[in-house]
């Protein structure tokens, strides 16, 4: 059976399946194909086996689930197979503290690099997510929220009015309907987010496991159940799905539990 991306691409987009997932789903299925001449249960089994051999968990689960998305596509359910297990995480790891945040934001204050200083203030002051950051838009900061379409619902950000008067001289100066554009006034994309994060965090001598945007958001996280312990808000705000999945800002990170029981035991 030939391979058709086009109208797979087309299938998935009648779902309403965000970009990311759409590209990641071609990207599966087309490795697929490169290691297999057909599609059957035999291959898809193998295909699986290799994935688990080769590639982390988390991986393997996604290419997986592409691939019985194609399944359905094609109209061969039959062909499809187990999903992969993953071990749910208890805590949050790789949260950069306020120590380094505040470090971050003064080196790139020093160096005039006004961009990415307030691209890390908005991903620590909304939670917001590096693809959802790049789609912000000017008119966001009258409004003091943003809504967009991702994942099949709308998802609403929220500014915080003391980062929008912060910001707002700096954003006088940007030349285009987006807050963060690229160098030519279009969208900007989350890797180029990520690769700004990593560049310059680096420079300054932070480590290198919380030099990722994600960092931030569980830095909001974090602090905004510091100070408020509504996690059901909280939930709201990140966009999650369920309050579960909100809960682990709840949970002390592994360091903190050997910290914490180093501290206690001691009979």
């Amino acid at each position: 059976m030939d391979y058709r991306p086009d109208e797979f691409k087309d299938y998935l987009m009648d779902k309403e399946r965000s970009t990311n997932t759409i590209d990641s789903y071609i990207q599966s299925v087309s490795m697929f194909y490169k290691m297999f001449d057909e599609i059957n249960k035999k291959n898809m089994i193998e295909f699986k086996r290799w994935q688990l051999e080769n590639r982390k968990p988390k991986t393997a689960a996604i290419r997986c689930i592409s691939m019985n998305v194609y399944c359905d596509f094609i109209g061969h359910p039959e062909y499809k197979v187990k999903g992969v297990r993953l071990h749910s995480k208890n805590s949050v790891e790789n949260v950069i503290s306020m120590d380094e945040y505040k470090y971050f934001l003064q080196c790139l204050k020093n160096e005039g690099n006004d961009k990415l200083y307030f691209i890390i203030k908005f991903l620590a002051g909304t939670g917001c997510r590096a693809s959802e950051l790049v789609r912000l838009e000017k008119k966001c900061l009258a409004a003091g929220e943003f809504s967009l379409w991702t994942k099949g619902k709308v998802r609403k950000i929220l500014i915080p009015k003391g980062l929008i008067r912060e910001s707002k001289a700096y954003f006088n100066t940007v030349d285009s309907r987006y807050l963060f554009p690229n160098r030519y006034g279009e969208q900007m994309t989350p890797r180029g987010v990520a690769a700004q994060i990593k560049k310059y965090g680096q420079r300054y001598g932070i480590r290198d496991e919380v030099l990722h945007p994600h960092a931030f958001r569980h830095l909001f996280a974090i602090q905004f159940l510091a100070k408020n312990k509504n996690i059901a808000l909280l939930s709201d705000i990140l966009g999650h799905e369920s309050v579960n999945t909100t809960a682990i800002y709840l949970r002390l990170s592994a360091e903190e539990q050997k910290k914490q029981i180093d501290k206690t035991v001691n009979w």
